[in-house]
């Protein structure tokens, strides 16, 4: 009764007997997607716990301009949006999608997987240090997600401020920030990183593009 489990990170630790004898007095259920197809959709109820059983699944949100943006890549056997089953909001942040053919997708009924969890202080153990380590893994995620989108919105604000006939725009810190809703801090750090990339050149009176092309490229559609 599916081995993968063995290497699951939520049954770490347990044999493979204990894992049938687990899931005997378990309820779920299995499913089996095409590739791209939505496994759970954004803001739905979250009532059981998804487990991977073979293939791999992606997680999409939706920018502001109406882009897919993909945040994270989970492949078999690892669990999906743990820390969203239990406290007051039951419900997933992101929307849930097949990467290819034949995922199959094992769901732990929220009730069962407590009582799993109270039979089994491994099954406990394990859950907790899950929820943890995903907890880290996305604060790191979404703030590299926030200082790319901050960055796309700078080079898009540039390349407005300076026609194709022009290569300069004049250095107004406080005009730019206010315009991009940011604090001067945040703008600073975004150019700098812009600077580094040789994308532009600071001076203390203007900003020089040195490659259109990449700050095109960074706010063109994916």
């Amino acid at each position: 009764m599916f081995p993968i489990l063995k290497d699951s990170p939520l049954f770490q630790g347990l044999d493979q007997p204990t894992i049938e004898a687990l899931l005997e007095r378990a309820s779920y259920t299995t499913a089996t997607f095409d590739a791209d197809a939505c496994i759970a959709r954004r803001d739905t109820a979250y009532s059981g716990l998804m487990v991977i059983l073979r293939g791999s699944v992606r997680g999409e949100v939706t920018d502001a301009a109406g882009h897919r943006r993909t945040i994270d890549n989970i492949a078999a056997p690892q669990l999906i949006a743990p820390a969203f089953l239990f406290g007051g909001y039951n419900r997933l942040p992101i929307d849930v999608v097949a990467n290819e053919d034949g995922t199959e997708i094992l769901t732990l009924h929220r009730g069962g997987l407590f009582e799993m969890m109270q039979d089994n202080t491994i099954v406990l153990s394990n859950f907790i240090d899950i929820i943890s380590n995903r907890a880290n893994f996305f604060s790191r995620k979404i703030y590299a997600l926030s200082v790319l989108m901050l960055t796309e919105k700078v080079a898009a604000l540039l390349l407005s401020a300076a026609p194709t006939d022009t290569d300069t725009v004049p250095m107004d810190k406080t005009r730019m920030a206010d315009e991009l809703n940011i604090t001067r801090n945040a703008l600073e750090q975004t150019l700098a990183e812009l600077a580094k990339k040789r994308l532009i050149e600071l001076s203390e009176t203007q900003i020089i593009i040195l490659n259109r092309t990449g700050l095109e490229s960074m706010v063109a559609p994916q």
